[in-house]
């Protein structure tokens, strides 16, 4: 799976559980596959950067009501590869509102 798949992939997840809104996409196939993904998702924004040199996705969470390019952002989960399922997506969502930046 490629980012681009990951993002599809996500956003299917995504639109069976609750409201999102895409804040920011690039794919860089060309740079060893990376990627960045952002989404605002009950009132926080949620992004996913994956370094395809380390086949490493990190998921960084926002605080609430933020504005995505002046905010500061802390990680929230590390996985290995690109692969979210929807329980883990639904457990970050909810667990975002207690996530203290």
């Amino acid at each position: 799976m490629n980012f681009e798949d990951f993002r599809k992939s996500i956003e299917l997840k995504l639109d069976s559980i609750v409201e999102f809104e895409l804040l920011e996409f690039h794919f860089k196939p060309y740079s060893f596959g990376n990627g960045i993904l952002a989404y605002r998702i009950k009132g926080r924004n949620h992004k996913f950067i994956f370094d395809g040199r380390e086949n490493e996705l990190i998921w960084l969470i926002g605080k609430s009501h933020q504005k995505y390019f002046e905010g500061k952002l802390t990680e929230f989960k590390r996985v290995d590869g690109l692969e979210i399922n929807k329980e883990e997506l639904e457990i970050g969502i909810k667990n975002s509102a207690q996530h203290r930046v």
